[in-house]
């Protein structure tokens, strides 16, 4: 979603950045799982892009080794400024493991930090468990 293209339903454009950035909320947030817009205004195409992917996650997750059963959220918040393309992945299992992971830039990455060394590193995913 976050190219722009759609490729994991096929051949979709959209520009979900461009959509945030005009939202009031100034962000999208996208339920993968049950394919809705949970925050933000999307556009009519942009939420029906959402429930295309809902549509594809079982062929997906059977692809890369998984089950949609396995998750108990996935969800997507995309965030555009003029500075920066932002999206923060967030992740729950059905063990109720929860994980956060941002990615900004174009193209995306995870972001980079200083650790205590003063090297430049991946910014750790955060993890924990469900309350």
């Amino acid at each position: 979603m976050a190219s722009g293209l759609g490729f994991v339903i096929g051949y979709y454009p959209m520009d979900v950045f461009s959509e945030a950035a005009s939202s009031p909320m100034g962000v999208i947030e996208v339920d993968f799982l049950n394919g809705q817009i949970l925050r933000g205004e999307a556009s009519d195409s942009l939420q029906a892009a959402a429930a295309h992917y809902a549509e594809a996650l079982p062929e997906f997750c059977r692809a890369n080794g998984a089950d949609p059963a396995d998750f108990e959220n996935l969800s997507a918040i995309f965030d555009s400024t003029a500075l920066e393309r932002r999206v923060i992945l967030k992740v729950t299992d059905r063990r109720g493991r929860r994980s956060t992971t941002e990615y900004v830039g174009v193209p995306l990455k995870r972001r980079r930090v200083l650790d205590s060394l003063g090297r430049i590193r991946t910014t750790p995913r955060r993890a924990g468990l469900a309350s």
